[in-house]
């Protein structure tokens, strides 16, 4: 069965939401929110999947990192997201630049597997 990972974080959408939508619907979106009030456009994601599932969600955010710009600002799909795989440990999840960057966590969210 694979050991548990806890997965929780953000995007920063800019003009991205309906793309992003339709690549998270066709994963079957659990796990994801999209908070609908305020000027930021954002979608969350927190859930606890098996280790295969944080694959299937790492692959989701490459693709909604690779997603391009909606206007002439250029902003790209970036955000943030920490997973907490019960035997290798902590990891950090940048979306940025058009893609994933993984490393380890800061000890200072240690706090959020305690």
């Amino acid at each position: 069965m694979g050991a548990w990972v806890h997965i929780r974080g953000w995007l920063e959408l800019h003009g991205q939401r309906p793309e992003a939508e339709r690549v998270i619907r066709a994963s079957g979106g659990a796990g994801w929110a999209f908070p609908e009030s305020g000027w930021l456009d954002a979608a969350c994601y927190a859930r606890a999947v098996r280790e295969a599932g944080a694959a299937d969600v790492l692959e989701q955010l490459r693709a909604l990192a690779a997603l391009p710009a909606a206007d002439e600002d250029g902003d790209r799909v970036r955000g943030l997201f920490l997973a907490f795989h019960e035997v290798d440990g902590q990891f950090e999840w940048q979306v940025r630049d058009g893609g994933v960057f993984v490393g380890p966590a800061a000890p200072r969210h240690d706090y959020l597997w305690r």
